[in-house]
């Protein structure tokens, strides 16, 4: 084989390495906008979490204040003369207001404040759990990112070693995705 055929080969071979990297970049990039994705849409779904969550709260607290204004107003009622009637009415009203009422013909079923703390901290639970997956999904673009520098890192340094590494970072970043959706 002649020197200048051994010359075309390397290059041959060194464009073909080249290709392979492009190509990982390629792929990685794509690993990266789902990432991206995935952790937009988590930390969308967790500020909503949270205003529900807020609702809830406000929601509560006023049940909760009607709660204490039934009762005080029960207790002043049964002060009055004559007033016994309306001391039970106003206890009956802070007992729905604390734990609901079923449906009847006339009216709705309502809620009490018991069971919208419930809720509301449910949803608290719900905001945490979507921040850490969010928070793993951040960790994955961070991890899929590295991974396209290293990529180019071994274009511009012909070394394989950098796009090597990469592969390690791309592993380690879909496996921090795949952390994220597993995690209850």
């Amino acid at each position: 084989m002649s020197e200048h055929e051994v010359h075309e080969h390397i290059e041959h071979a060194h464009h073909q390495g080249e290709k392979g990297i492009g190509l990982t970049m390629a792929v990685v990039a794509v690993l990266l906008a789902i990432a991206t994705l995935l952790s937009h849409r988590a930390h969308t779904e967790e500020v909503v979490l949270k205003g529900d969550a807020n609702d809830q709260w406000a929601y509560y607290q006023a049940k909760n204040i009607r709660v204490h204004m039934y009762t005080a107003d029960s207790k002043l009622a049964a002060l009055m003369p004559n007033g016994k009637e309306l001391a039970a009415d106003f206890a009956e009203r802070a007992k729905i207001e604390r734990e609901g009422a079923p449906a009847t013909v006339d009216t709705g079923a309502k809620e009490g404040a018991d069971k919208i703390q419930e809720r509301a901290r449910e949803r608290d639970q719900e905001t945490i759990l979507t921040g850490r997956k969010a928070g793993y999904f951040d960790s994955a673009e961070l991890f899929l990112e590295i991974s396209i520098v290293l990529c180019s890192i071994s274009l511009l340094s012909a070394s394989k070693l950098y796009w090597r590494l990469s592969f390690i970072s791309t592993a380690i970043g879909l496996a921090v995705v795949a952390w994220g959706f597993l995690i209850h």
